[in-house]
């Protein structure tokens, strides 16, 4: 491996470790963030401080960008101290920030007048992840720029996916997260209903793990996709309306005891009323 120079934007619970990664695989790493003591950590990791996103930038092949917004990615990119003041034609941005497909192609736009090409390149794992070198890095953007950042995404990355085109990394991140909270929300609504009925959380726990929830959340993977039935699938048509039929009827019951118990089930409401077009049936 060939070390490269890079900077890390943004030092907090994600940014912060994976500069550590990359100072560990032997990359030349300069950082920046706000915070003086999340600076000193990663100098103390052997990492080079810098006063500006700028000045982390200069000389750099790849920039990361770890910050928490869309109006900081923006600053630290293109803003009055951002990283496009000092680099090169020919340098890589990768945007790890969870930002809007829109951000990602102002992004783009402004660092194409300085020769600089963007990525879109969403992290997840979390911080446990972020802390073992363990990310999931989901790429969004042309092959080239992304072999220039591949020695610095790896660093930090158990996989790296080229998602396809600019927007794509981003877009994939998003529907990953989409699904990510999603379920943390009826989980909760489960754990709201198992309580006020008396039921024990971690037999609860136990009964969602061991009976194969996830599997069961991931099983429209199975059914060919969010698309409508085709004509002539009348086999699997009728399958999907018992299921439709099963579902609606396990629902209500559902919503009927949290009712009762004056519970409050939103996203099951909502599951209740749209799972037809999961089962790639109209609603």
């Amino acid at each position: 491996m060939i070390p490269v120079r890079a900077a890390i934007i943004g030092l907090g619970r994600m940014g912060g470790p994976m500069a550590d990664h990359v100072v560990r695989a032997g990359h030349d790493v300069r950082v920046f963030d706000l915070s003086p003591d999340a600076i000193a950590a990663r100098v103390a990791a052997g990492a080079t401080a810098a006063a500006s996103p700028a000045e982390a930038a200069e000389g750099a092949s790849v920039v990361g960008v770890v910050v928490f917004d869309d109006a900081q990615a923006v600053e630290v990119v293109a803003g009055a101290e951002g990283v496009l003041r000092t680099l090169y034609p020919g340098a890589v941005v990768a945007i790890h920030t969870t930002v809007t497909l829109d951000t990602i192609r102002a992004l783009a736009e402004a660092a194409e007048q300085a020769g600089v090409q963007v990525l879109d390149a969403g992290i997840s794992g979390g911080e446990e992840g972020a802390g073992a070198g363990t990310l999931l890095t989901m790429v969004g953007g042309d092959a080239a720029p992304l072999d220039t950042a591949r020695p610095v995404l790896d660093a930090f990355s158990k996989e790296v996916l080229h998602a396809g085109p600019l927007g794509a990394g981003m877009a994939l991140k998003l529907a990953r997260n989409a699904a990510g909270y999603s379920m943390m929300a009826v989980v909760h609504e489960s754990m709201a209903l198992a309580v006020r009925a008396g039921v024990d959380l971690d037999q609860l726990r136990h009964t969602i793990t061991e009976t194969g929830v996830l599997r069961q959340a991931m099983s429209p993977f199975d059914l060919g996709g969010p698309d409508p039935l085709p004509e002539g699938e009348s086999g699997l048509r009728l399958a999907m309306e018992h299921l439709v039929r099963l579902g609606d009827k396990d629902l209500a019951h559902s919503l009927d005891l949290a009712a009762r118990l004056g519970v409050d089930m939103p996203v099951t409401e909502t599951t209740r009323r749209t799972f037809p077009s999961v089962c790639r049936l109209d609603p």
